[in-house]
């Protein structure tokens, strides 16, 4: 179970330690020392159902759900300025100094400032004026509120008056809020003396009621601000609280001696509490504040307030909330001389791509208001070592966002449902894809039998869904015989190739020449032979028909348009080469050796650059419209010749199954983010998970690292360590033990479940090889071949691999 940390980290524990910040020893805490960081270093913490984002410098927002559609508190994107947020203030009521709990408003003169981001909370640690401040905030793990722990100490010689402020302005529902003059007229607050709390309701929430008739429906939540002590004033209104023509920095509540007390309709609606204490020198004093929103007519805003809204809960909770991340990230760890992928794949990988990118939903550089049907549903193999009974769930909830015809939303809004049909060419084909891998880990099959609803009525079992998503594709290929491109595939920013379905896409064509590999066995296994031959008949003469029309000499064509131009072809002045089709040619096998190690060739050669594998080259520098909206992007930014995170991982696949283990070592160290630690202010982003791009070599800021957080490269990051480097990895049969690491590596360690055992395995690579496995032994026992018995029986096992 992790802690949070008390003690100062000598200079030995500071690990990838830069001007801004370092890992602790044990890397489940991001250290950061200076507020003015590039942009703004954030956590984003959800339970799976209540979530708030916060930054180093105190800045953030919290929502319900989706921050969209049920936002609490206001914010506006602004990476530069980091401006809004939930504020607490301290002063000195003798002096009337003031300050800031975290960096941001006040930006005051500080003693001594550090920001802790933890798994599932922040500390944030201030010594102004003698005053040191220790604000941890974090969410209950079955609540939906969060927790403002402020515990403030008496450095100095004197005693000290001082009071505690917290700020923020309500936004209840759907955000953006653009038009406040409107909504706020429905917002009603009320300073309620026996919970110690502003209570918030708002009579409006966007949506339309049972009829159908807009704007009529009150949104079904009671927000709440409490404090763990009977504050000395309160307030509810912005414009008495910042003061007209005020600034957040310098409020007009902080040169009162009391809050105004405005509650009601008629204000601006902001939350505001104020807590007033005296501290004799060295004495501390510890209040708790919650924020939260409780549904009316099933949860109890008053019941929450009472139960969380104290010292001694705040320390019960702040328990479980390890307890919780223990659970989903602990069952998993490795152990390897490479201290950024051990920080990455045991901590901030699985973090990430559970707390931000299937539970909040939303960070600082993209806020969303549901899940994206390839996107999440890729994002929870995350699972697979911890709970994949959460997995299952993901997958029977994507399946429900299918039409009968078998094409899906592309993605849909988690309250009320509802998105765009989409017409991209590869949406529909991740639900099968996925399956193989839940399928290999957990020989679940009965999951298949599962019944979900179609969008547009009706209900099939999850296998027939499956099958529908590859029937829908059948219908969609070219004479030639190549999968059509439709709006784009999974590189959104080729909008306008196929938009009148007569544009090829080589890459869907190799993403369904490995479905049929893993799906044909699934639907012989069920009896549907007839389905199962049909899959191994098209693989076939897709096979052919790829290589017949998408070689380019030296390299795969990534699509042809309407009018049948080329794509990623040597032939093209800009984009002449791109990454998907060349590194899935070889992990899908579409490409027989030769080809495949030539295609990797031309990844090295052309691609892979100091900051990880480019998405294409050169980039474009001239809008095409027969191509889309990635042509429109500023040369070398995101798509447009950019690293892009999550593709750029499956360089690291195609690398060990092309025999290349350094360089699959090359391509991941690249895109592993502490890498980039000892040059932050060119890289800009956190070093402590993945951004969803690099700026490429045609950028003026080659290398700067952008979109962190909310990107599905996060999973994939993580599974390119453990499946392909290490090289441990679930197929029917077991547990696969197949290493691709660097030759220098002397021995690793990782632990993992699997299919209700324990694998305690170390290998041992004295012989200072990157592949080959000479013997394995499991519990003292040596085994025939490289496949791991399938114990199931709750029990730990030890298992030494020898390499050679």
């Amino acid at each position: 179970m992790s802690t949070v940390h008390t003690t100062q980290n000598t200079q030995q524990d500071r690990l990838f330690q830069n001007e801004y910040g370092y890992f602790t020893e044990d890397g489940r805490e991001y250290v950061i020392t200076n507020p003015r960081t590039p942009r703004p270093w954030s956590n984003i913490i959800s339970n799976g159902d209540y979530s708030f984002m916060v930054s180093q410098a105190g800045g953030g927002a919290s929502w319900r759900g989706n921050a969209g559609q049920n936002r609490i508190t206001r914010l506006f994107q602004d990476v530069i300025k980091d401006s809004w947020g939930k504020f607490v203030y301290l002063r000195d009521r003798s002096s009337g100094q003031y300050w800031s709990a975290a960096w941001k408003p006040v930006m005051a003169e500080f003693e001594h400032y550090e920001v802790r981001h933890g798994i599932g909370y922040s500390v944030f640690t201030q010594q102004v004026s003698g005053i040191r401040s220790e604000m941890t905030v974090f969410v209950a793990p079955d609540a939906p509120l969060e927790l403002i722990k402020l515990k403030v100490t008496n450095n100095s010689e004197q005693t000290r008056e001082l009071d505690a402020t917290t700020y923020f302005e309500w936004a209840p529902g759907f955000a953006p809020d653009e038009h406040r003059e409107f909504h706020k007229i429905f917002m009603n607050s009320e300073y309620k003396e026996d919970l110690n709390a502003i209570l918030l309701e708002k009579y409006l929430w966007g949506f339309p009621d049972e009829k159908g008739r807009s704007n009529n429906v009150s949104w079904p939540y009671t927000a709440f601000h409490a404090a763990s002590e009977q504050p000395s004033s309160y307030d509810a209104d912005k414009e008495s609280f910042v003061g007209m023509y005020g600034e957040e920095s310098r409020p007009e509540a902080m040169q009162q001696p009391e809050l105004a007390e405005h509650t009601g309709r008629f204000g601006d609606a902001a939350g505001s509490l104020r807590v007033a204490f005296k501290l004799e020198p060295g004495a501390s004093h510890t209040v708790v504040f919650t924020i939260g929103a409780a549904e009316q007519e099933k949860e109890d805003a008053a019941a929450l307030i009472r139960e969380y809204t104290t010292v001694e809960a705040a320390d019960r909770t702040l328990a479980r909330v390890h307890e919780f991340w223990s659970e989903l990230i602990d069952t998993e760890h490795i152990e390897t001389p490479d201290r950024a992928m051990n920080i990455m794949t045991n901590v901030w990988l699985k973090y990430q791509s559970i707390s931000c990118r299937l539970w909040g939903k939303t960070a600082y550089y993209q806020v969303s208001a549901g899940y994206g049907y390839r996107d999440q549903l890729q994002d929870s193999q995350i699972f697979l070592t911890s709970k994949p009974e959460l997995m299952r769930k993901q997958i029977l909830m994507h399946a429900s966002q299918q039409f009968q015809e078998g094409d899906v939303l592309h993605w849909w809004f988690t309250i009320r449902g509802g998105g765009p049909r989409t017409r991209c060419s590869d949406d529909l084909l991740w639900l099968p894809f996925i399956m193989d891998s839940y399928l290999k880990e957990t020989q679940d099959y009965d999951i298949l039998d599962e019944i979900t609803p179609f969008l547009d009525g009706g209900e099939a079992t999850v296998y027939e869904h499956c099958k529908r998503a590859i029937e829908k594709t059948f219908q969609r290929f070219s004479p030639r015989g190549v999968p059509l491109m439709g709006e784009h595939d999974w590189n959104d920013g080729l909008s306008a190739i196929g938009y009148d379905w007569k544009g090829e896409s080589f890459w869907v064509g190799e993403f369904l020449y490995m479905i049929l590999g893993s799906f044909a066995p699934v639907a012989e296994r069920r009896g549907d032979s007839s389905f199962a031959t049909k899959m191994l008949e098209v693989q076939t003469s897709l096979k052919k028909a790829l290589n017949e029309h998408g070689w380019d000499g030296e390299w795969y064509l990534q699509a042809t348009t309407d009018d049948g131009l080329k794509v990623g072809s040597k032939e093209n002045e800009e984009g002449q080469i791109f990454l998907n089709p060349q590194i899935w040619a070889v992990i899908s096998g579409v490409a027989d050796e030769e080809r495949g190690q030539q295609a990797m060739a031309s990844v090295s050669k052309h691609l892979l650059r100091d900051y990880g594998s480019l998405l294409l080259y050169p980039a474009y520098t001239k809008v095409r419209r027969d191509i889309g909206y990635i042509t429109r992007y500023a040369p070398g930014l995101r798509e447009n010749g950019g690293v892009y995170t999550h593709a750029a991982t499956w360089a690291v696949w195609a690398y060990t199954l092309a025999g290349q283990p350094e360089k699959a070592y090359e391509a991941y160290s690249k895109i592993c983010p502490p890498n980039r630690s000892h040059e932050p202010n060119s890289y800009v982003g956190e070093p402590y998970v993945t951004p969803g791009n690099s700026d490429g070599p045609i950028s003026p800021n080659y290398g700067r690292g952008g979109w962190t957080w909310y990107t599905g490269s996060s999973q994939w990051l993580q599974r390119m360590a453990t499946n392909w480097i290490l090289g441990v990895r679930a197929e029917h049969e077991g547990l696969l033990i197949d290493p691709s690491i660097p030759a220098e590596w002397p021995e690793f360690s990782y632990r993992r479940n699997f299919r209700g055992a324990t694998y305690v395995i170390h290998v041992d690579n004295s012989a200072g090889v990157s592949r080959g496995v000479k013997s394995i032994t499991v519990n003292g026992k040596a085994i025939e071949g490289t496949i791991l018995p399938d114990f199931k029986d709750g029990k730990e096992h030890e298992v030494k691999v020898i390499m050679g």
